[in-house]
């Protein structure tokens, strides 16, 4: 399934930002609930402080997820470094259906291909950015508006009145990923609140592959209530 279809389906979504690019992490999130699966180039984890590779050097891996899964896969394409427009073309013909980015370090070619655009907004974010989005061409947002002082901390009703303000203004599906340190038991309200799925990754998964299965399954179940 591509995203396209997963954004237009009524179920809540759980995508899985992969703490590394290997089919053996991918395996484990599909395997236990996840909607999609993220893949990342050009950029290190600002959690895990891991380099991802370039395009070149994940190739081969997308290319097996495809032909074993078929799954619906996403990408990061970078940030101060960023794949070029040749590149993103050879995404989308591997198999990857959307891109995620922040705006500031979103060319306007990445607007010139077939892929779902999910366009991230920082914690320098102003407001009046969230209603000018779809304007852009985006298709769903990213609400990663929390100030890296503060990642890993709990979830605060002050989280969820921002996060509120993005969703309201924003008028598209909207994706929270797990900056904070979210927990399972907490999913409802943030659904209640607007949210059309989650993007877990390290802060709440870990990067050892059993735990990571686990927090997965949980998340899943979580999200199915």
């Amino acid at each position: 399934m591509i995203f396209s279809q997963l954004l237009k389906s009524e179920r809540k979504l759980l995508i899985v930002s992969l703490p590394e690019n290997t089919f053996e992490f991918a395996r484990a999130a599909l395997e236990n609930g996840a909607d999609a699966v993220k893949l990342h180039v050009n950029v290190k984890h600002r959690v895990t402080g891991k380099l991802h590779a370039t395009w070149d050097g994940i190739r081969e891996t997308v290319g097996r997820i495809k032909s074993e899964f078929d799954p619906c896969m996403g990408i990061v394409p970078g940030a101060e470094n960023m794949s070029g427009a040749g590149e993103i073309e050879e995404m989308e013909k591997s198999g990857i259906s959307f891109f995620d980015v922040y705006v500031d370090y979103a060319p306007l070619y990445l607007l010139r291909n077939g892929m779902s655009k999910m366009l991230a907004l920082n914690y320098t974010y102003d407001p009046s950015m969230a209603g000018n989005l779809k304007s852009l061409g985006a298709d769903c947002v990213e609400v990663s508006t929390v100030n890296p002082e503060k990642y890993g901390s709990p979830l605060t009703l002050m989280d969820l009145l921002r996060y509120r303000e993005v969703i309201e203004r924003a008028g598209l599906p909207c994706f929270l990923p797990t900056q904070k340190k979210v927990m399972p038991e907490e999913v409802k309200e943030l659904f209640e609140i607007g949210f059309r799925g989650l993007i877990i990754g390290p802060i709440v998964t870990g990067t050892d592959i059993k735990s990571f299965s686990s927090v997965v399954k949980s998340f899943s179940e979580a999200i199915r209530y």
